[in-house]
């Protein structure tokens, strides 16, 4: 018998000010990698691969390539059921939330691939960040490697990394030798938060700070 089961990855955010104001003068811009600036995707033609993984098969598939330059407020390693297949997750910011005078007023949590953005800001000068804005801007990511030197280099990425990562959102279908298949869809919005918020990037490409792998 098959045992399908569906996973559910979540972000949350629960910022206490609905409105508050930060300094626009500020640079979100560090070792050439602009956090300042929006993702990318874009539709693509149909891509598919499969990948070994302890105890089976996962296949992943996608029609959307992503790429996204990002401050990093916090990372983790999982060696939970998917861990194998998706080793790490990052809890990035963009755009005015990358700003120091946001981020480090803030609390960043992650756990059971679950992650939570809250606290209060107070007011500074000119640029006004609704909730909405807070939510758009904050991403709880799970990275697949598409090669060993990525996945090493995902080792050694740390809260206040500045990253650039180039790839595919993907969904994903594990076979497992035990007849559980496990799925888990990606995100394709940045406007969503709660259960299935997550995006899943097939990593194609990375680049942390200066380095480019």
């Amino acid at each position: 018998m098959t045992v399908l089961a569906t996973l559910a990855l979540a972000a949350m955010f629960g910022i206490q000010n609905s409105n508050f104001t930060v300094n626009a003068s500020q640079s979100a811009i560090s070792y050439g990698i602009n956090a300042g600036n929006e993702p990318v995707q874009h539709e693509t033609s149909l891509f598919k691969t499969n990948v070994a993984v302890q105890g089976g098969t996962a296949s992943l598939s996608s029609d959307t390539s992503y790429t996204i330059n990002a401050k990093v407020e916090s990372a983790r390693f999982y060696d939970d059921t998917i861990g194998d297949l998706v080793p790490y997750d990052l809890l990035l910011a963009w755009g005015d939330m990358a700003l120091d005078d946001v981020d480090s007023k803030l609390d960043w949590e992650q756990g059971d691939r679950r992650s939570q953005v809250s606290g209060s800001l107070g007011s500074a000068n000119s640029v006004n960040l609704s909730t909405s804005y807070v939510i758009g801007h904050v991403s709880n990511d799970h990275l697949i490697p598409s090669t060993d030197r990525i996945a090493r280099a995902m080792k050694n990425i740390k809260a206040g990394d500045m990253v650039r990562i180039d790839g595919r959102l993907v969904d994903i279908r594990m076979s497992l030798n035990d007849n559980r298949v496990l799925t888990v869809n990606t995100s394709k919005t940045r406007t969503d938060q709660g259960e299935g918020a997550c995006e899943i990037i097939y990593v194609e490409q990375l680049r942390v700070n200066g380095q480019s792998y």
